[in-house]
């Protein structure tokens, strides 16, 4: 992922966790994909310059992260850092993601309104802006929501249309029905638990589907493009795509070539090539 110095590299896995290189510092963390794999390369993880401890839930910096840290993503670059939860603000993963919502805007309709749900530190949203799509950018932290704002800095996009909001997502998407906005693009990155600004609890199991149901009245039906991702085991790309075949959104599409769906495991790949899953995709959109 991305060119010389500032690039993303896993560089190994094993024993439930992971080793990877942010634009050559080095870091190891927890990844439960990673349980029952067998560590490749021992040598390698006295490199590391920074870890992720879950017992104390903190990292522990041998040495200190360098203070403006960013990563190459293709079109755009990210910045990183050490968070609470053992996360770096970045999810690479994605990168295939990003190409996809980059779809330049004249192949598609008129329409350029994107919503990102759960939009974290913001990558998706500089890549849809980058694109040309105004972007509403949600997520329930104003930690998250002030680092997307950051993001869209380091990309030179401080002044495109996009709306930061503090939000509850499924209560964002309810108003907005209210309010008979449309969408071209919807985007949701769900995580299996959490909390709204005020409070409420966010359970997957529980409260996906009602959210993906008004996700669907807010597209614009002839020309639209949702994508699903995850990373709970409870939930995978299968009953994302049932649930979306029972709905009435999508009844007129099936049997037609009026609709494209492509679905699968988001991985990555350590020096090796060996895969390390990392969580489930759905993208459905029309021609």
């Amino acid at each position: 992922m991305g060119l010389g110095d500032c690039r993303y590299q896993l560089i190994d896995f094993g024993m439930g966790r992971k080793l990877e290189s942010l634009s050559g510092y080095m870091i190891e963390r927890p990844s439960p994909a990673a349980v029952d794999k067998p560590v490749r390369d021992p040598s390698r993880w006295s490199h590391a310059k920074a870890a992720y401890h879950n017992h104390q839930r903190e990292w522990e910096q041998r040495f200190p992260w360098p203070a403006e840290l960013l990563i190459d993503c293709g079109a755009f670059q990210m910045p990183v850092r050490p968070t609470p939860y053992g996360h770096i603000g970045l999810f690479p993963e994605q990168q295939e993601n990003w190409r996809w919502l980059a779809t330049p805007v004249n192949e598609l309709s008129e329409a350029r309104a994107a919503l990102n749900l759960f939009g974290y530190t913001g990558a998706s949203t500089i890549a849809l802006a980058q694109a040309g799509y105004s972007v509403a950018h949600v997520d329930a932290a104003k930690p998250n929501v002030q680092a997307a704002r950051q993001a869209a800095k380091c990309n030179e996009l401080s002044d495109a249309p996009i709306r930061y909001l503090v939000d509850d997502a499924a209560k964002f998407a309810a108003r907005e029905i209210r309010r008979q906005r449309k969408y071209q693009t919807i985007l949701l990155d769900p995580p299996a638990y959490g909390h709204s600004p005020k409070g409420r609890a966010w359970r997957l199991e529980r409260d996906l589907w009602p959210l993906l149901n008004d996700c669907l009245q807010l597209l614009e039906q002839d020309s639209f493009r949702l994508l699903v991702t995850g990373h709970s085991p409870e939930i995978g790309q299968h009953q994302v795509l049932e649930f979306l075949r029972q709905t009435a959104f999508l009844k007129p599409f099936q049997g037609s070539s009026r609709l494209i769906i492509d679905s699968g495991r988001s991985q990555l790949k350590d020096e090796r090539g060996r895969s390390l899953d990392a969580g489930f995709f759905v993208r459905v959109q029309t021609p």
